[in-house]
Parts: structure tokens; C-alpha cells; sequence
């Protein structure tokens, strides 16, 4: 299928019409002389490049988003690294980032590529080109729509890096760091993505509702399937939000006087709840999906309590959405929004909490099914991957909890206050260190490895052979391995008291121990270098795939 493509005229099924390019129709014709016949041109389909730039097939479709991804991601994971080498020396000044303001680029730049232009079209090429088997359906609901999602983002994607490189960036921490064309560019191509986004995460969601085959009503989908309906349509609500605040500082900064919200490093404080809990699980919410397709396959079984495990996956997804949990405008004034900030703290805690409560029970669904099956686990790469993403997730929410753990107790600091001080000065201690950023990088790279686990399930589908299971095995223990040091040197630093966001110098000195600091550093460097070189291998497995002939489709993936 082609983007000008269109379907037949139902008369002209009926009437048994010639259905063969007009071209070829004419040629066929017997009413034409051969002279004639012989000078109408023969029309052939589009190959090569002209075929994928014109593409409207959802498998096409699908494959490009995924080997887009991957490289942004490996992208994403090369600022990590350069963020690692400068906080390996967080006292000894800037090295690797000439100033401050460099150094903040690149933090903001990691954050919206790493999830933006990684993670969630990573998952939206999976669902792409693996949904409508699933479904039985011969294509996604508006293939057209689909291809037009995938270039938009895809030149946000490029456009927005390219931006922040050219001094632009969302915003700046200096007077005239940054070109103003250059930030105004990065804010409209970060549009641009969330634009592709949206419109692809509706594609997904029509398909959904409307392509099922007779008989399947939405508890009957495959995992997978169902995780992206819930995922859908949490991205349906959170992406506008993400637009409407870069619409806001666009035009701000477009004003007369620009200095309401678009001065300094506004535009990148108005779209952090992005990269921040709970929105930041709601990015993830595939994995759930492909975790239990992944583990039901490896048991050779099929899922059992489909309902609890859908409602489990909803209830994480609603308690995800985190659009309303910004603080950009909340005001400075305590006697003007107390009581609205205080209201957005009880629900804040509530969600923490109750998220926490919604991975155990997933959990416990997983262990259920695999004491059903009755048989160990084949144990494959993508099962691997699978169990460490899972593993990420459940460490996410309870550094979550620990997040939240002061102001669920704030009663007892209200009951007695001398007895709980210590405890609620290292909690309060929390609020804006790298625990945060361990986090976000233990959910973001949890939902990292279990794309890369889908990507080996569904290979036959995607590439047409399955990947190779050796090179698969040699990219999890740099994938897994890394992720576990990234993330967790970073929580442990933020008991330490090391700054979330490392380019404001004037907090290292509030550091605990400065070297031991370092030292974790070092190793959440040596981590961020081992997901990168899996990622590479991931990369090269896939290439190899698409490189060699395709063999028939392995019944591999169930539903898949």
C-alpha cells in the first residue's frame, strides 16, 4: 500500500472488474491495437527508497519507527555517557561542558530523546506492525495517518537535536547563551514530536476499538495489545498537555516583552513532569503487555486471570498520568494557591504509593501464571530481558515510595517532631537530588530492555527471520548490567545528596562525601558505556536479520 493508493469501487468488485494497475488494465484491454497496447507505459511499483518514503504499510511503517529509535536511543545513551564524564569530577569544575549552561543543554537534550525520541516510538513501531496480526487485520485503521505520524516525528526528532546544537536548547541559564531563533526552533520541533506522537498513538487506539475481528471484545486481545489501548489512551491525554505548554512558551517568547515564561530555562521547566513521576511510568506502560506475552511464551502456556491482569494494567496506567502534577505555575505566594498545593501533595503521595501497590499485584499475576504453567521457563533472550525490565520497574516505584515518605508520614512529624527530625531532614534531603534522576533512568531504560525483549519475540514478523540468539545473549549483560548501574548509582548518590539536575554548582557543596559521590559517578559511567555498546549489538543483530532472507514466520509470539 501506498500513500496515493486507494481501494476499489465496490461495483467493480461485484461487476468483476479488472483490479490491475490502469496501466496494465489498458495493455490488457482487447479493444486496443497492438501498436497502441505497446505504447501505453507499463507501470511498476515503487522500490528502494522511493518505496519507504511512500510507504503506507504498516509493517514498513512499523520498521522505520523501530530503527529510528534504536539509533536516537543509542543517541540518547552517548549524551549519557558525556553527562558521566563530567560528574565523574563534580568538584573540579566543567570539562567535558564548557559552562554551566552547556551542561544543562545536554541534561535537557538526554531527557526528551531519550523518551521522546527513544522509548515511546519504540514502542509505537512495535505496536505498529505487530497489532494488526494480532488483531487479525489486514493493516492499522488509517495507514496514511500512520506514515504522516511517523515523518513528523521523525523531522521533529532531527530538527529538535539539531536546534539544541545550534545554541538553542529549551532555554538557557545565562543572558544571551542562546540564539533566539535556535530555542524558538527546539520548542516548535519538540511540537512537532508530540504532534507525531499523538497522531500515531491515535492510529493505535482506532485499530484497537475498531479493527478486532468478530467475536473478540477488548478482554480477549493479546497482552500486548491491551497494554498499548491503556497506554494510548494515557498518551492521548498527556501528549496535549505537553503541546499546550510548548505553546505557551513559544508564543511568550514571540511577545512583546518575553519575559513572562520564556525567560531563562522556562521552556524546560514547563515540560519536566514529562521526564518526572508518575508521568514518567506512563511512558512505559507497554512493557507491561509485553512482559506477560514474553512470559506466558517462555512457559509455553497461555495467560490465565486475563481480567485481573487488564485491570491491574488500567489502574497503572490512570494512576501514570501525571500532566496535572507540574509545579511551573504554581505560585510563589503561600497565602495565594496553599490550599491548591497542598491538595496536589496529597494526590501526589497517594499516587506514589498506590502505584507501588499496582506493580506488586502485576508481579504476583506473573508468578501465578508461571506456578500454573507447571514447567521452568525456556529460557531465550528475550525472556532474559524481560525479567531484568521488570526487575527495573519494581526498583522505580519503591524509590518512588521512598520519594513520597515524608509527606505520608508528615503526621507523625506533626505527633512528635524531635523524634522523627532525623528521619524527616534526610527525606526532605531527597527532594531534588539524583534520586529522582535514578528514577526516571531505572523506569525509561526498564521500558528500554523490554522493547528490545518484544523486538527479539516478534522478529519473524518485523524482519522476517528470527534474530540470532547468541549475539542476543551477548547484549544482556551490557544492557541489563548497565541499567541496573545507571539507575542505582544514582538513587544511592541522592542519600549523598548529589543535585538532580548537576549543572547547578552551587549545590555540590551540600555533598556529603565528594568522593564517594565520584565514585559512584564512575561506576553509573561505566554503566551508561555498557548500554550503549548492547544497544550496539541490538543494532547489528537487527541488521543482520534484515540483511539475509526472510524465512516463513516461526509460530514465535502467540498473539503475535
Amino acid at each position: 500500500m501506498t500513500l496515493t493508493e486507494t481501494n476499489p469501487p465496490a461495483e467493480a468488485l461485484a461487476a468483476g472488474g479488472d483490479l490491475k494497475p490502469p496501466a496494465q488494465a489498458a495493455m490488457a484491454s482487447d479493444d486496443l491495437s497492438p501498436a497502441t497496447r505497446a505504447s501505453v507505459p507499463q507501470w511498476t511499483p515503487p522500490s528502494g527508497l522511493a518505496r519507504i518514503l511512500s510507504s503506507g504499510d504498516h509493517l514498513t511503517v512499523g520498521q522505520m519507527y523501530v530503527a529510528f529509535s534504536l539509533l536516537l536511543s543509542g543517541l540518547a545513551l552517548a549524551l549519557g555517557v558525556l553527562i558521566g564524564i563530567e560528574q565523574a569530577d563534580i568538584d573540579g569544575g566543567f570539562g567535558v561542558f564548557g559552562d554551566a549552561n552547556e551542561f544543562f543543554q545536554v541534561f535537557a537534550l538526554y531527557r526528551t530523546t531519550l523518551i521522546l525520541c527513544g522509548l515511546v516510538p519504540l514502542f509505537l513501531g512495535l505496536a505498529t506492525a505487530v497489532i494488526p496480526r494480532q488483531l487479525a487485520a489486514s493493516s492499522v485503521a488509517f495507514p496514511r495517518a500512520a506514515a504522516a505520524a511517523f515523518w513528523t516525528w521523525l523531522v521533529g526528532a532531527i530538527t529538535h537535536i539539531a536546534a539544541t546544537f545550534s545554541y538553542g536548547g529549551l532555554g538557557s541559564l545565562q543572558a544571551g547563551a542562546a540564539r533566539e531563533q535556535s530555542v524558538e526552533l527546539t520548542v516548535l520541533s519538540l511540537g512537532m514530536m508530540g504532534l507525531g506522537l499523538l497522531v500515531g498513538s491515535g492510529v493505535v487506539l482506532t485499530t484497537l476499538v475498531t479493527q478486532r475481528p468478530p467475536g473478540m471484545d477488548l478482554l480477549q486481545m493479546p497482552a500486548f495489545s491491551w497494554s498499548m489501548l491503556v497506554a494510548a489512551g494515557v498518551w492521548l491525554f498527556s501528549l496535549p498537555v505537553l503541546l499546550a505548554n510548548l505553546v505557551i512558551s513559544w508564543a511568550d517568547m514571540r511577545g512583546a516583552d518575553a519575559l513572562g515564561f520564556g525567560g531563562g530555562a522556562a521552556p524546560f521547566e514547563q515540560v519536566a513532569w514529562a521526564f518526572d513521576a508518575p508521568q514518567v511510568y506512563a511512558w512505559t506502560i507497554p512493557m507491561l503487555g509485553i512482559v506477560a506475552e514474553v512470559f506466558t511464551a517462555a512457559h509455553r502456556s497461555r495467560p490465565q486471570m486475563f481480567e485481573p491482569m487488564a485491570l491491574i494494567v488500567g489502574v497503572f496506567g490512570f494512576l501514570s498520568f501525571g500532566a496535572w502534577a507540574q509545579r511551573f505555575f504554581d505560585s510563589d505566594d503561600p497565602s495565594a494557591a496553599d490550599a491548591h498545593i497542598v491538595t496536589n501533595q496529597v494526590v501526589f503521595t497517594a499516587f506514589g504509593l498506590a502505584i507501588a501497590l499496582a506493580v506488586l499485584a502485576y508481579g504476583g499475576w506473573l508468578a501465578f501464571n508461571g506456578a500454573s504453567a507447571g514447567r521452568r521457563p525456556q529460557i531465550t533472550p528475550e525472556f532474559a530481558l524481560v525479567t531484568v525490565s521488570g526487575a527495573l520497574l519494581t526498583t522505580a516505584v519503591a524509590t518512588g515510595v521512598v520519594r513520597v515518605a515524608e509527606p505520608a508520614l508528615g503526621v507523625l512529624r506533626e505527633a512528635d517532631g524531635d523524634i522523627w527530625r532525623g528521619f524527616f531532614d534526610a527525606m526532605d534531603d531527597l527532594e531534588g537530588s539524583s534520586l529522582l534522576t535514578g528514577m526516571m533512568n531505572l523506569a525509561v531504560l526498564g521500558g528500554l530492555l523490554a522493547a528490545v525483549g518484544g523486538l527479539h519475540h516478534w522478529a519473524p514478523r518485523l524482519v522476517g527471520r528470527p534474530l540470532n540468539a547468541a549475539l542476543g545473549f551477548l547484549s544482556v549483560l551490557p544492557l541489563a548490567g548497565g541499567a541496573v548501574l545507571i539507575g542505582l548509582t544514582d538513587v544511592l548518590s541522592g542519600f549523598f545528596d548529589q543535585p538532580a539536575r548537576p549543572y547547578e554548582t552551587s549545590r555540590i557543596a551540600d555533598i556529603d562525601s565528594v568522593g564517594f559521590v565520584e565514585a559512584l559517578n564512575v561506576i553509573g559511567l561505566i554503566g551508561s558505556i555498557a548500554v550503549l555498546a548492547g544497544l550496539a549489538l541490538v543494532v547489528l543483530n537487527v541488521a543482520r536479520g534484515l540483511g539475509q532472507p526472510a524465512e516463513a514466520e516461526a509460530g514465535q509470539g502467540g498473539g503475535g
